[in-house]
């Protein structure tokens, strides 16, 4: 039995015990204490509260008893598919939630121009490639500059820094 059938059945149940057990008797009671005449349910008006609610259990009571069972085992099982179904909803939803976390990831071929790096987007549009990303993932871009670029970019200034660090690592002879 799936959670679904398991879900109406138990508010099926649950109903027709209600409308048996509580509804039933309870309309009795108050179907005798809004009469006036004694012969309303073939009692004489001496019967106490507890025995009109025992008197609902009786076998003369028996179709009422069962159609009170019965309606109410309807509610209640109208009552587990809306349950069910909000389950159901809330299943769903959690599993979209988690397929949109997934859907931020890129796959495929990417068009990057060969010189500038820059990305064609879905509308044509060429963008910076910080851009394109940021858009559609969670990346955030931290900018520096590697080792051949900065020595292609920056000759004066690499060729210090190298100076620098050779006299640094350069051991003086002894002789």
């Amino acid at each position: 039995m799936d959670s679904k059938q398991r879900i109406l059945l138990q508010y099926t149940v649950v109903g027709a015990m209600t409308g048996y057990l509580v509804f039933h008797p309870l309309i009795m009671l108050l179907s005798y204490l809004m009469t006036t005449s004694d012969s309303a349910l073939g009692t004489p008006i001496t019967v106490g509260a507890f025995d009109v609610v025992l008197l609902s259990f009786s076998i003369n009571m028996l179709p009422w008893s069962l159609s009170f069972a019965f309606f109410n085992g309807i509610i209640g099982f109208y009552y587990g598919t809306l349950k069910a179904e909000k389950i159901a909803r809330e299943e769903l939803i959690d599993n979209l939630q988690k397929v949109l976390a997934d859907v931020k990831t890129l796959s495929g071929m990417l068009p990057i121009c060969a010189w500038c790096k820059k990305i064609r987007n879905d509308e044509g549009y060429w963008q910076k490639i910080e851009a394109y990303f940021k858009t559609r993932t969670d990346l955030d871009f931290t900018h520096s500059i590697c080792h051949d670029c900065a020595q292609k970019e920056y000759p004066d200034l690499y060729s210090e820094s190298e100076q620098s660090s050779n006299s640094k690592t350069t051991l003086p002879n002894d002789s």
